[in-house]
């Protein structure tokens, strides 16, 4: 079967508006793994480095001791932004050394 893609996209027409909801302020911090607020869908977590550092690891998993390594580069660079699609209900840990984040957001998927 072929199905073919139109303006309206393969599901139908385009919204004029769209929305997706946006945890502003998730509250990931350095060691700590944790969950969203909601937990009932999946979301896009953004980590934008502030101060660089070393030892820089992100990690997801079901349960509070994340199993799943995302990111291992060793060096966090100030202004590198982690993209981490994180299942509804998972937990999320970043950490580094001397590293902070400057920004961090998520957006429903």
């Amino acid at each position: 079967m072929t199905q073919y893609v139109t303006a309206g996209g393969i599901n139908g027409p385009l919204a004029a508006t769209g929305s997706a909801p946006v945890i502003s302020s998730p509250g990931f911090a350095n060691g700590t793994a944790a969950q969203l607020p909601d937990i009932t869908q999946d979301y896009m977590v953004y980590l934008e480095i502030g101060t660089a550092g070393t030892a820089n690891l992100v990690k997801i998993g079901p349960t509070s001791t994340p199993a799943y390594t995302v990111v291992a580069s060793g060096t966090a660079t100030a202004g590198e932004v982690m993209t981490v699609r994180l299942p509804a209900g998972w937990y999320l840990q970043w950490s580094a050394t001397t590293a902070t984040l400057a920004n961090q957001v998520a957006i429903g998927c």
